[in-house]
């Protein structure tokens, strides 16, 4: 079973070539074990665009990781294609090795147990890649691009990892990612978009002055703080604010709603400057965001 954290005695070795064990009987295992019925069983599994990831709490040493599945089959039974996922407690160790020999777009085997209350898998055992030829022609399928054409935009290609349709193109000359939700209503998103490239001076500048007037104070605390020593803090301006922003990317909703996201030109020691609001209503939201 997985790493020594749920049977595992701690007298067993782990096998060559394999992450170490974790403690035996760890707590937060235990409450994770708890969601899953008893029984083990082997299935072979599709793994979808994102590999292992997770969250883990402030100063605690195990993440709870998942991994998405798209399709699983339990030895040559029928082929489920839906979308689940591995979960998993792992420190760091544990998890880049689960990266590794679990990577996005693959197919793999692994040891499970079901949950007692949804479709997720408990990864009890070390996965190890595979190949089945039903589940590769699902995986070869899975990885063809998935685009389509606009007029007036261009191309939008499916970013799979999150879901969003994207356009690279130029918003007043500079490069700008144009993105919605596969899930939203694509005539609705397109509309909106053509609405914003239509009047992109009068939407740039709009969103620009909504910034300025919520974040050039804490631009300066900032400049106050991060000035060396020897030498007087430049003042930043709100000209010198607007022009610092560098737009990377325009997000639309169905609803009408949008995000800019803009690259802050250092006046944040490099997070991001993200301004919501609605067509209807304008900007009417801006933070500093890591």
């Amino acid at each position: 079973t997985m790493f020594g954290l749920f049977k595992k005695k701690e007298t067993e070795k782990e096998p060559e070539g394999q992450a170490a064990p974790a403690a035996p009987k760890h707590p937060a295992a235990a409450a994770l074990s708890a969601q899953f019925a008893p029984e083990e069983f082997d299935i072979l599994a599709v793994t979808g665009a994102n590999g292992f990831g997770g969250a883990r709490a402030p100063g605690e040493e195990y993440w709870t990781v998942t991994l998405p599945l798209t399709a699983w089959r339990e030895d040559d039974g029928p082929i489920h294609q839906e979308e689940t996922c591995l979960v998993a407690l792992a420190d760091d160790k544990v998890l880049a090795y689960l990266r590794r020999v679990a990577p996005r777009d693959s197919i793999i085997q692994a040891r499970v147990r079901q949950s007692l209350v949804d479709d997720r898998f408990l990864l009890v055992g070390m996965p190890t890649p595979m190949m089945d030829r039903e589940l590769k022609a699902i995986l070869d399928e899975q990885k063809k691009p998935v685009t389509f054409w606009e007029s007036g935009l261009g191309t939008f290609t499916l970013n799979r990892a999150v879901g969003w349709f994207e356009l690279e193109t130029d918003w007043l000359d500079q490069p700008v990612r144009l993105e919605f939700d596969r899930d939203e209503n694509r005539a609705d998103c397109l509309l909106h978009l053509h609405t914003l490239m239509d009047k992109q001076q009068e939407w740039d500048r709009r969103v620009r002055d909504f910034a300025a007037d919520k974040l050039l104070e804490l631009a300066n605390q900032w400049a106050q703080e991060g000035g060396e020593e020897e030498e007087e803090p430049q003042e930043v301006t709100r000209e010198d604010f607007m022009s610092r922003m560098e737009l990377d990317a325009v997000q639309v909703y169905e609803d009408g709603a949008f995000d800019f996201w803009f690259n802050d030109g250092d006046l944040f020691w490099g997070h991001s400057i993200h301004v919501t609001g609605s067509l209807e209503d304008g900007p009417e939201d801006a933070q500093m965001e890591g």
